[in-house]
C-alpha cells in the first residue's frame, strides 16, 4: 500500500482521515496538525500511534517514510505544506482551492513539475455519480450542442474560522466547485468573467458572500451563476440547481435528481448509479493510479489553474465592474 502523511485534522481533515482508513490503496503514515489535542482525538479513533502524530510536516518527514502528502489545510498554508513535500520528492493531493493567489498557484505547479511530483487538487464534486452522468449525457449528444448553463446556489452556513474572515468567501472557497463543474461538463475553459458582488444587509461574513456573474467559455458556451452563502431559507443542495441548455434539449440537475427534457412540460428522470463510495475515495483511488501510471491526473494542479483563475477573475470583475479575461490573471 502507498503511505500518505495527512496534514490537517480539523472538521474536513477528520472526514478525510475516515476515507484514508477505509482505502485499499493507501495507509496513513502520520498525522500533522498544530492543534495536538484535535489531532490526537482523530488519532485515537483510527489507532494512529502518538509517536506518529506531529505538529509540523518537517518533523513528520524526518521520522516516517511516505510516498505522498494529503494537504487538508486552509489555502493560505498551501504553499508551505506543498513546497515542503515537493522538496522531499513527495506527491501531493491537496484540498481546493489550489492556493491563496494565482502567483502562488503557478509557482506550486512549476515546482511540482520541476521535482517530477504529481500535484493533484481535490475537486471532489466531479466524482459524484450525478456529475459523471451529466458529463456522459452531454458527451453522447443527448442535448446537442450546449449553448448556455445556469446555476443557482443558496446556502447559509455559519462556519466560523477563516472563511468568515475572507474578503470573498463564497467565490474563493465555494465557487470554485461550481466553476470547475462547468468546465468538466462543457469540456471548455473559462475565457472571461463579468460579476457583481452583493453584500446582503444580514451578511455575517467580513467579506461579500453573494455574487451574480456571467462567464464566457473558450468553446463558445456561456453561463450565468448566482450564488449566496447567506441564504435565510429554502436552501439548495451544495451542488446548487443546474440548467444546461442545448440545441436538442435541456439537462436539469436539482435536489430531486438529473432530468432530460425536450418538451415544454415534461422531463425524464435519468438513472444514476447508486454509490456508497464518497467522492474523496474516488479521488484517492485516482491519485494512486496517477502515481502508478505516471499520467497527468484529471484534476492536476496544471489543469486546475483555469478553475482557480476563473474565481480570481470573478473577484477582479466584481471589484472593477469590468469584464476580466482569465488570461489576465494568469500572467
Amino acid at each position: 500500500m502507498l503511505r500518505i502523511v495527512q496534514v490537517g485534522l480539523g472538521a474536513m481533515g477528520a472526514g478525510w482521515a475516515n476515507v484514508v482508513v477505509a482505502s485499499e490503496k493507501w495507509q496513513a503514515a502520520a498525522y500533522v496538525d498544530p492543534d495536538r489535542k484535535r489531532m490526537l482525538a482523530v488519532a485515537g479513533q483510527h489507532g494512529m500511534p502518538r509517536g506518529r502524530c506531529f505538529t509540523t510536516l518537517e518533523e513528520a518527514l524526518r521520522k516516517v517514510e511516505a510516498d505522498a502528502v494529503l494537504d487538508v489545510t486552509p489555502q493560505e498554508v498551501r504553499k508551505e505544506v506543498c513546497m515542503t513535500a515537493f522538496a522531499r520528492g513527495l506527491h501531493v493531493l491537496a484540498e481546493k482551492p489550489l492556493a491563496d493567489s494565482m502567483r502562488t498557484a503557478c509557482r506550486l505547479v512549476r515546482e511540482a513539475a520541476r521535482r517530477d511530483c504529481h500535484f493533484v487538487i481535490a475537486q471532489n464534486y466531479r466524482y459524484q455519480a450525478e456529475a459523471r452522468k451529466i458529463r456522459d449525457l452531454i458527451g453522447k449528444g443527448k442535448v446537442g450542442t450546449v449553448g448556455y448553463v445556469g446555476v443557482d446556489f443558496h446556502k447559509g452556513p455559519r462556519f466560523g474560522g477563516f472563511r468568515e474572515k475572507m474578503a470573498y468567501p463564497l467565490i474563493l472557497d465555494m465557487g470554485i466547485h461550481h466553476l470547475d463543474l462547468m468546465r468538466f461538463f462543457l469540456g471548455q475553459d473559462v475565457a472571461a468573467v463579468q460579476a457583481h458582488s452583493i453584500n446582503a444587509p444580514w451578511n455575517w461574513n467580513k467579506g461579500d458572500a453573494t455574487v451574480s456573474a456571467s462567464l464566457e467559455f473558450d468553446g463558445g458556451a456561456a453561463a450565468n451563476y448566482f450564488a449566496s452563502w447567506v441564504a435565510q431559507g429554502a436552501e439548495t443542495s451544495w451542488n446548487g440547481t443546474w440548467r444546461i441548455e442545448g440545441s436538442e434539449g435541456v439537462l436539469v440537475w436539482d435536489a430531486d435528481g438529473v432530468f432530460l427534457s425536450s418538451h415544454p412540460e415534461r422531463r425524464r428522470k435519468q438513472r444514476v448509479a447508486v454509490e456508497n463510495v464518497a467522492p474523496q475515495a474516488h479521488l484517492l483511488g485516482a491519485f494512486a493510479r496517477t502515481i502508478a501510471s505516471g499520467e497527468e491526473a484529471e484534476t492536476s494542479g496544471r489543469r486546475n489553474l483555469n478553475s482557480l483563475a476563473a474565481t480570481w477573475a470573478m473577484v477582479r470583475a466584481a471589484k472593477t465592474g469590468q469584464r476580466v479575461a482569465t488570461a489576465e490573471v494568469l500572467r
